[in-house]
């Protein structure tokens, strides 16, 4: 029998069709290579990684009559070719250019009837780069051995040239509708509130649908005089913008040092002071006890075998992710109170017993920033929107270098999902030595998000100057 969806998995799938955007995140790769990039070589080697994933392989099916949740199938369609893609910048792209670019990408939805993953090819970079973009639906993430495109494309060594022969794969017939049918009123028999609160959870999914559309009239647009809150909120989106920025981690790194705190408090502070001069710059004033409510969800574990969480038996899946509401207090003007601030408050979500390490997720097989990113993003769905501010992710990742196929990885952007009601989404991984940061906003409500990328570098030296 085919594998039902699990309830968050059929909850995050309601309402879907009425949404602006489907529920995806995604991640900006960039990779280089010595020579010239062979476009067939790329999806024969795409086509070689997803035998390990095979749910990349599967679509979703729909009960008759809605009986029972969805069901996973394999895609007896499945063409590799409608899934990679390839797009282009006037050479040579620069980073605002293909920022641009990734918006556009970004926005379009994925296709209900097929497999809910894209990936775009993205060429005319500099230097012979090839920027990839990955985008993954949240309910591929369901599951405790799924895990997002990305990390299933990036590895720790160097592919060879030459990819193996790719094995041929065989799509398990369809379960038919009868036996669907057969089954839902089975499951109906042994619980007969599933399909009470089935129907329960569908009506609230299309009151919050509705509710959306109805409100499109009233979107709350960034203006000089508005509440701060209202800056990072909208009733409708209307397109996105992407930014992008970076960071050297070894500085990040030696303010923690200087402050007795973490790398995650100091890249939460770094944040904090580029929204606080941005929101500055709009025009908007700020007093000393204002703050933003972020929502920054936190990888915690039940299955390690040390006290301090740090066994995670090499799977991503072995953590879990919870949320917690950290004030960032863009009001103080003071960068070394700010800091302090938010390390008080990340210190107390969470015991020292249960929190996973930075070191040790960036210890997890294979690349898993994306997965830690995807999996933040649907623990967050899962909150009112009304209860926070903006969604604020951050994923280490290994100081190593990693791979996609023979090319080296050598930035790597994660780009967020932005959730109903609200304006602006943060994502930051540290590869390599450096943090890289995605910015995801309304194209309305913010459409200067850019500029709070290009605050990031300010920000830092001012809080490594408050450390001297």
């Amino acid at each position: 029998m085919a594998t039902r969806l699990a309830t968050a998995d059929a909850d995050l799938l309601l309402g879907d069709a009425a949404r602006s955007r489907s529920r995806h995140s995604c991640s900006l790769a960039l990779v280089a290579r010595d020579e010239p990039w062979d476009i067939d070589r790329v999806m024969e080697y795409v086509d070689t990684r997803l035998a390990d994933a095979p749910r990349y392989r599967q679509r979703i099916r729909h009960v008759p009559f809605g009986l029972a949740r969805a069901v996973w199938v394999d895609d007896p369609d499945f063409d590799l070719s409608f899934h990679v893609r390839r797009s282009a910048l006037p050479a040579p792209g620069g980073t605002r250019q293909l920022a641009d670019l990734v918006a556009r990408l970004v926005d379009r939805p994925l296709e209900a009837d097929r497999p809910l993953w894209e990936l775009y090819l993205i060429e005319g970079l500099p230097d012979g780069r090839l920027a990839i973009l990955t985008k993954t639906h949240h309910v591929l993430l369901g599951g405790p051995n799924a895990v997002d495109l990305a990390q299933v494309l990036l590895t720790d060594e160097r592919a060879s040239a030459d990819v193996d022969e790719v094995a041929t794969w065989t799509p398990v017939p369809w379960p038919g509708d009868g036996v669907l049918v057969l089954d839902a009123l089975m499951t109906i028999a042994t619980d007969p509130l599933e399909l009470v609160r089935r129907s329960a959870r569908v009506a609230r999914a299309l009151e919050r649908a509705t509710r959306g559309l109805a409100g499109a009239a009233t979107l709350s647009v960034l203006r000089p005089g508005g509440g701060l809150a209202e800056m990072f909120r909208t009733t409708r989106p209307r397109g996105s913008r992407v930014g992008l920025a970076s960071f050297p981690l070894p500085e990040a790194r030696q303010i923690a040092r200087a402050h007795s705190c973490t790398v995650n408090d100091v890249v939460l502070a770094v944040l904090c002071g580029a929204l606080r001069s941005w929101i500055l710059s709009c025009g908007h004033p700020l007093a000393t006890s204002d703050s933003l409510r972020a929502i920054v969800p936190m990888a915690v574990t039940a299955e390690a075998d040390g006290p301090d969480g740090a066994d995670l038996r090499g799977e991503v899946t072995s953590a879990e992710i919870a949320s917690a509401l950290i004030g960032m207090p863009v009001g103080e003007p003071n960068p070394r109170m700010r800091l302090a601030q938010i390390a008080r408050e990340t210190a107390t979500q969470r015991s020292p017993r249960e929190a996973v390490g930075a070191k040790s997720l960036a210890r997890l097989s294979g690349f898993a920033p994306p997965t830690l990113h995807a999996l933040a993003s649907r623990a967050a769905i899962m909150l009112p929107s009304e209860s926070y501010d903006l969604v604020v992710t951050n994923a280490p990742g290994p100081q190593r270098k990693v791979f996609w196929g023979d090319g080296e990885l050598v930035e790597v952007y994660p780009v967020p999902a932005l959730l109903e009601g609200q304006a602006l989404a943060v994502s930051m991984s540290s590869y390599s030595g450096t943090v890289y940061c995605g910015f995801t906003s309304d194209r309305q409500a913010v459409p200067d998000v850019e500029e709070i990328g290009e605050l990031i570098s300010s920000a830092l030296a001012e809080l490594a100057g408050s450390a001297s």
